[in-house]
């Protein structure tokens, strides 16, 4: 049988290009941390997440290295939980670290990380790993916690549909009409390509209730709201008196528009411009005029022309019959050009959802994308009625973060703020596949 046609190694056509590049070119490897009441009984975390890939056996897979490619493996090796605390401890994902897997868990006192190589899942996939994990856990651990029908454990079938190539149903040519056609971005040119240089993350953490009520008052939408007020803050530092605008690049789940349950990647990126000239216009109205082309931008049509021409230039690149170091140089320029066409990157994995039975035990939840070769990585979570907007950057000042703080309290948000410095965990397909040598 050939393995690639193995229904447990498949991938989709966009994601394969996080196999080729590292975590210096992009937030190939984002982390997701939990606290909980009491503090982690590691043996017991592991014992949760070898249930847990019983619901998931397509995350059973490590990647080794062809002439021409990087493909998937299935993996024999037990998973690991290792000792982690985000801020002193490194490890390399995908490597023997965590015995050729391509997700990290990692436990520190009552905290749990976990993260997960892009290739094989976006945010909102890995987030069904991730609840299967903890329920599993807290059974484990004797809790009374019960499954609501939300989380996908044990007590549920798995089916190949929920590691399927969601892409595949962009079957058709679709209409580019209308999609907006960037002009160049304003830049933090001093903040970006820095290589290997350590991060800080900043948790700016405020009630959703604030924000939405600011956003049912304006009009608009909660995105539309944090997006531009860091756009103005981002441009109010790094203006450089052109009329270049601020563009932020924004990942859109496509679940709601082509109906899937897959965890595997399954997004595509729209840009969001804040205009030189909105320096001048009240934040009300930025909002409001971001919000008109937002709406325009995500029309269906016009998202599913961005998907299926970048999964197209992936999965083509990705076929193609080069050396292997010739496609990982392409594919990283291909990325880096991609990338810094905007200004940063801004997602929202939306609200982190548990049963009620667990809420006791799970006190709190964020998530961060690295920043990577761009100036910033912003991350928009929420949980039990908070919202989090973490802020991962390579420098030590705080002036674009604290300004965007001023901006979210002149629209009555009140937040609290906090940093730490973040260690962000390697990939490199090379060291990935180290253990298997080339076919």
């Amino acid at each position: 049988m050939d393995m690639q046609s193995h229904p447990l190694l498949r991938s989709d056509s966009y994601g394969k290009i996080f196999l080729y590049c590292t975590h210096t070119d992009c937030a190939c490897v984002p982390r997701h941390r939990i606290r909980l009441s009491e503090p982690i009984q590691p043996e017991l975390l592991k014992q949760a997440v070898k249930f847990s890939l019983l619901r998931f056996p397509f995350m059973i897979t490590g990647i080794e290295a062809t002439r021409t490619q990087y493909i998937y493996r299935l993996l024999a090796e037990d998973p690991v939980v290792l000792p982690f605390d985000g801020c002193t401890t490194r490890y390399t994902i995908g490597s023997k670290d965590t015995n050729g897997y391509m997700f990290l868990v990692g436990y520190h006192e009552n905290e749990i990380f976990m993260e997960y190589q892009h290739s094989i899942s976006d945010g909102r996939g890995f987030e069904e790993f991730i609840r299967c994990v903890l329920f599993t856990y807290l059974k484990l651990c004797g809790h009374p916690v019960e499954n609501d029908g939300t989380i996908r454990t044990l007590d549920t079938i798995y089916t190949f549909q929920e590691n399927e190539d969601g892409y595949q149903y962009l079957d058709r040519e679709y209409s580019g009409k209308g999609v907006y056609q960037k002009p160049d971005a304003l830049h933090a040119e001093q903040l970006s390509d820095l290589d290997d240089a350590p991060e800080i993350v900043t948790e700016v953490r405020f009630p959703f209730q604030q924000l939405r009520q600011v956003a049912h008052a304006w009009s608009v939408s909660p995105l539309t709201i944090l997006s531009p007020l860091f756009c103005r803050a981002f441009h109010e530092k790094f203006t450089d008196g052109s009329d270049k605008p601020v563009i932020a690049q924004i990942p859109v789940d496509l679940r709601p528009y082509v109906p899937s349950v897959t965890s595997r990647y399954f997004i595509c990126f729209v840009d969001l411009p804040y205009e030189a000239d909105y320096a001048k216009l009240p934040l009300k109205e930025v909002c409001h005029r971001s919000k008109v082309f937002l709406d325009e931008q995500i029309e269906p049509e016009k998202l599913l022309y961005r998907a299926k021409a970048a999964s197209d230039a992936c999965n083509n690149l990705h076929m193609e019959d080069i050396p292997l170091s010739e496609k990982e140089r392409r594919a990283r320029d291909m990325v880096h050009n991609f990338v810094h066409a905007d200004s940063f990157i801004i997602t929202n994995v939306g609200q982190f959802k548990l049963p009620p039975s667990m809420l006791p035990y799970v006190l709190d939840y964020g998530a961060v994308l690295p920043s990577a070769s761009q100036p910033y990585g912003l991350l928009i979570s929420s949980y039990n009625g908070w919202m989090k907007v973490s802020i991962a950057q390579h420098d030590h000042d705080l002036q674009v973060v604290t300004r965007f703080v001023q901006l979210l309290a002149e629209t009555g948000v009140q937040a609290s703020v906090s940093s730490y410095p973040f260690v962000v965990t390697r990939f490199s397909g090379q060291e990935a596949a180290a253990a298997r040598p080339h076919l």
